[in-house]
């Protein structure tokens, strides 16, 4: 079966969001998912699930084969059991995997608020919290805006659990307000960034509505 779209990273979080978003679009979607996941409310969306593991370049691989899609989505994060960050080593993977067997996919990679040049601008308690994080996270960024394919990245503030409101900000930069938004507005923003030639080759900032003055 040919998908509109795959996605990494989709069996919680702001990858579930994404997996419901794409499903309640009328999209064909896949999910790679490790053989250990909780995937029944990927289940319940009636996605297909590839098993595998980021950590496998080869799973990679297989993966974005048996999907066929033309879109690719990574919001890889986190460690494994020996403490090995997936927003590097398998973003790498997956970008990787792209080049071999999809290289005229679309991907959208999710990275975090304070990646590339952003960096300088987190407060200094942000950075303690969050520097192995970025670190990782701006390996995957690095490597993808020196490969020919096609791409863009977003940079989501931080997340909640709370509902969605509807009212996010896509930036090109980033400004001091609305830091924290719930994963169902970034979702719906990593889609609206994803569905627009004029935002390829860009990274994009995701940000909740700037406080009323």
């Amino acid at each position: 079966m040919i998908h509109d779209v795959l996605i990494f990273g989709a069996s919680r979080g702001l990858g579930l969001c994404l997996a419901r978003a794409s499903v309640l679009r009328g999209e064909k979607a896949a999910a790679m998912v490790r053989p250990d996941s909780d995937t029944a409310a990927l289940s319940e969306l009636g996605m297909t699930l590839i098993r595998g593991d980021a950590f496998s370049l080869d799973d990679c691989i297989a993966a974005i084969q048996q999907a066929g899609a033309k879109r690719v989505i990574s919001v890889l994060g986190g460690k494994n059991a020996a403490g090995q960050r997936i927003d590097a080593l398998g973003n790498l993977n997956v970008i990787e995997a792209i080049e071999v067997a999809a290289p005229q996919a679309r991907f959208l990679l999710g990275t975090s608020l304070g990646c590339g040049d952003q960096w300088d601008s987190l407060a200094e308690g942000a950075q303690r919290m969050l520097g192995e994080a970025i670190k990782a996270k701006n390996q995957a960024e690095q490597r993808l805006e020196q490969s020919a394919l096609t791409w863009m990245i977003a940079r989501p503030a931080g997340l909640s659990h709370q509902p969605a409101t509807g009212q996010y900000r896509v930036l090109a930069g980033r400004d001091d307000a609305g830091n924290y938004l719930p994963r169902a507005d970034v979702a719906s923003a990593m889609l609206e960034i994803f569905a627009e030639d004029e935002r390829l080759y860009k990274a994009w900032t995701i940000l909740g509505p700037a406080d009323p003055a």
